[in-house]
C-alpha cells in the first residue's frame, strides 16, 4: 500500500468512527435525521452504480426497496435477522435478474417507461394479494430493531455501496459500462457482452435497494403498498444522484445532503405543495447543473492532465491460418421489401488487401455490417476461418479476430485517448488490464501517431486523430481481420498519403484487411484485388486495374449513358 493512502485511511477510520457513534449522543428527532441521510445515500448510490456509467435513468427504485420491505413483513417473525436480511437480498436479486434479461435490450425513454411501470405492477400484485390472498391491507412488524441498530446497519450498507462502486471503478466490469454509456455499438464490437455487463451491475444495485428496504421497514411498525412502493422515492433518488453527479463515487452523497434537509423543510411547511416543489428543484438541476456538482467542481477545477506513456510502437499479427480466412457464401440481407445484399459469395485469403467497392447505396456497409455481428444475414452462410459466424453477436466475432471501424467516426467521447484504446483490450481473447494495458495503449497511440495526445478526451481530438484513435481502438483487439469502414475518406493530400502509409504498415504485419472505400488512388496502391458490389450484388472480382476497366464497373459509377 502507498504511504500517501495512509492519512486518507486514518481520516476515514475517524469519520466513520464519529459516525457510528452519532446515536450515542444524538436526539430522537436527530437520529431520525441520520437515518433518513444515510438511507437515501445507499439508495443513491446504488442507483448511480448502474445509472451513472451506463445512463439508463431507472424508475425502478422503489420497487426493490418495497420488495425488502415486504419481505421483512412476511418472514421477519420467522428466522433470525440475519436470514432475514439475506431472504430479502435473495428475492431483490432473483427478481432484477428476471426483470433485467427481459427489459435492459430496452434503452433511453423506453427504459424509463419501464422502469418505472414495474414499480407500479408490483404494487398493485402486493395490493391484490394482500386484499385477495391475506385478506388485509398491510402488516405489521414487531421486531425488536431499535433505532439505533437501524441507523448502524444503514450506516454499514453505506460504507459497503460506497466501498462496492470504488471496486467497480477499477474494474473491467467498471470500464464496459462506461463504454456501453458511451456508445453501445461500440462496446460490442469491442468485445464487451454488454447484457452481461448491465444484467451483473443491475442485480448489484438491485440488492443494496432490496437490503435498504428490509433494513427500514421496522421503523413503521406497520407497512402497506402505499408505503412501501411510494413512487416519490424514486424520484427523490433520481434528483439526489443527479444533483451531486451520478458519474462519481462521492456524487450522490453531495446530493444527498442538501436535499434531505430541503424535502424536510418542504415537508414539514409546504406539505400540500411537495410535489411542485420536487419538480422545480429537478428543473433547476436539469438547468443549472447538468453534470451535477461534481460536474461543475471538475469544469471549474480541472484534473491535472496525465503524462503520455513512452512506449515502443508494436503491432503483430496473429500468425496466419490455412486456406481462406473469411469465406462469404450466397449471403443476403432483407430490409422488409428492400434486398440490400443480394445472394453475395467471395473469400478472403490471409495477408490480403481487399477492396470492396461500389457506388453509393450499393450494401458495402451493409455487407461489413453482416460480417462483423451488428446484423443477422437473412440467407447464406459467413465462416470465419472455417468457423460459422453468420448471425453471431459482435462481441463474440470481435473476440474471435475480426475488428472494425465505422463509415461515421465513433469515439467514446469522455474518455481519454488511452482509456479508448484499453476499451479495446480489456476485452479481447486475450485480455490485458492494468499496467500492462497501459502500455500497449501508449504503443498503439504511438504507431498510430497519437503518442502525445494519450491524456486528452476524444471529443478533443481533431477529425482525422478520431479516426486514428478509431483504428487504434480497433488493433487492441488483436485482429486477424481488419474491416475498414471508408477509413480514409474526409482527408486532405498529406493526412491520405499518411493513412495510405499507415494502412501499408498494417498489411505488412501480416493483418488481413477489407476496406470499403471510393478513394481510387488508395484503392489502386493498397489493394490487390477489388470485390465490387451494386445494388447489392457482386458484379466483379479481381485485380483493381481489371475490375475499374470493366465496362460494367463503369455503368455501376457513370450509368448508362456515361459508360
Amino acid at each position: 500500500m502507498s504511504l500517501r493512502c495512509v492519512p486518507w485511511l486514518v481520516l476515514g477510520g475517524v469519520i466513520l468512527a464519529l459516525l457510528a457513534a452519532f446515536p450515542l449522543a444524538a436526539s430522537g428527532y436527530h437520529l431520525a435525521l441520520g437515518i433518513s441521510v444515510l438511507y437515501y445515500t445507499v439508495l443513491a448510490t446504488a442507483w448511480a452504480l448502474f445509472s451513472g456509467p451506463t445512463r439508463y435513468i431507472s424508475l425502478a427504485t422503489v420497487a426493490f426497496f418495497g420488495i425488502g420491505a415486504y419481505t421483512v413483513a412476511v418472514v421477519g417473525e420467522m428466522l433470525p435477522w440475519p436470514l432475514v436480511l439475506l431472504t430479502a437480498a435473495g428475492v431483490g436479486t432473483v427478481i432484477a435478474l428476471i426483470v433485467g434479461l427481459s427489459t435492459l435490450r430496452l434503452s433511453g425513454i423506453y427504459f424509463v417507461i419501464f422502469s418505472f411501470g414495474l414499480a407500479e405492477l408490483i404494487r398493485q400484485l402486493v395490493t391484490w394479494y394482500e386484499v385477495n390472498i391475506h385478506k388485509s391491507v398491510g402488516r405489521y412488524i414487531f421486531l425488536p430493531i431499535t433505532q439505533e441498530q437501524i441507523y448502524w446497519q444503514l450506516l454499514a450498507l453505506a460504507v459497503l455501496v460506497l466501498l462496492t462502486g470504488w471496486l467497480i471503478g477499477r474494474s473491467r466490469l467498471g470500464l464496459a459500462l462506461r463504454v456501453i454509456g458511451e456508445d453501445e455499438t461500440v462496446a460490442r464490437h469491442v468485445g464487451i457482452d454488454t447484457t452481461w455487463a448491465k444484467l451483473a451491475l443491475f442485480a448489484i444495485s438491485a440488492v443494496f435497494m432490496t437490503l435498504t428496504g428490509a433494513v427500514m421497514a421496522p421503523r413503521w411498525t406497520y407497512i402497506d403498498p402505499s408505503i412501501a412502493f411510494n413512487p416519490m422515492v424514486s424520484f427523490q433518488v433520481v434528483i439526489m444522484a443527479l444533483l451531486g453527479g451520478a458519474g462519481a463515487l462521492f456524487g450522490p452523497l453531495l446530493g444527498v445532503l442538501p436535499l434531505v434537509f430541503l424535502f424536510e423543510i418542504l415537508s414539514a411547511n409546504f406539505p400540500n405543495y411537495f410535489s411542485i416543489l420536487l419538480g422545480v428543484v429537478f428543473i433547476f438541476v436539469v438547468y443549472v447543473l447538468p453534470h451535477g456538482v461534481v460536474g461543475f467542481l471538475q469544469k471549474h477545477w480541472p484534473k491535472a492532465k496525465l503524462a503520455p506513456f513512452n512506449a515502443t510502437p508494436a503491432f503483430v499479427a496473429s500468425a496466419e491460418p490455412r486456406g481462406a480466412l473469411l469465406d462469404v457464401d450466397a449471403v443476403s440481407r432483407n430490409f422488409g421489401g428492400l434486398v440490400a445484399v443480394d445472394n453475395m459469395s467471395f473469400t478472403i485469403q490471409p495477408g490480403e488487401i481487399v477492396g470492396l467497392i461500389g457506388p453509393n447505396g450499393s450494401g458495402k456497409t451493409t455487407m461489413l455490417n453482416l460480417i462483423s455481428g451488428a446484423l443477422v444475414p437473412s440467407a447464406g452462410n459467413i465462416r470465419f476461418r472455417g468457423r460459422d459466424i453468420a448471425g453471431k453477436s459482435p462481441h463474440t466475432i470481435a473476440r474471435l479476430g475480426i475488428a472494425r471501424t465505422f463509415q461515421l467516426v465513433r469515439v467514446l467521447s469522455s474518455m481519454t485517448a488511452s482509456e479508448n484504446v484499453i476499451a479495446g483490450l480489456a476485452y479481447r481473447a486475450t485480455p490485458l488490464w492494468g499496467a500492462e494495458a497501459a502500455r500497449h495503449a501508449a504503443a498503439l497511440l504511438g504507431k498510430v501517431g497519437l503518442a502525445d495526445k494519450a491524456h486528452l478526451p476524444a471529443d478533443q481530438l481533431t477529425y482525422i486523430d478520431q479516426k486514428r484513435l478509431e483504428l487504434a481502438r480497433a488493433l487492441a483487439l488483436e485482429p486477424e481481420l481488419l474491416l475498414l469502414d471508408e477509413w480514409l475518406a474526409g482527408l486532405n493530400p498529406t493526412e491520405l498519403g499518411e493513412g495510405i502509409a499507415l494502412i501499408q504498415s498494417l498489411r505488412d504485419s501480416g493483418l488481413t484487411i477489407i476496406m470499403v472505400e471510393h478513394v481510387m488512388d488508395a484503392i489502386r496502391s493498397l489493394c490487390g484485388r477489388c470485390v465490387v458490389m451494386n445494388v447489392g450484388k457482386k458484379i466483379a472480382d479481381g485485380p483493381p486495374a481489371t475490375v475499374l476497366a470493366d465496362p460494367e464497373v463503369i455503368r455501376a459509377y457513370l450509368g448508362d449513358s456515361d459508360a
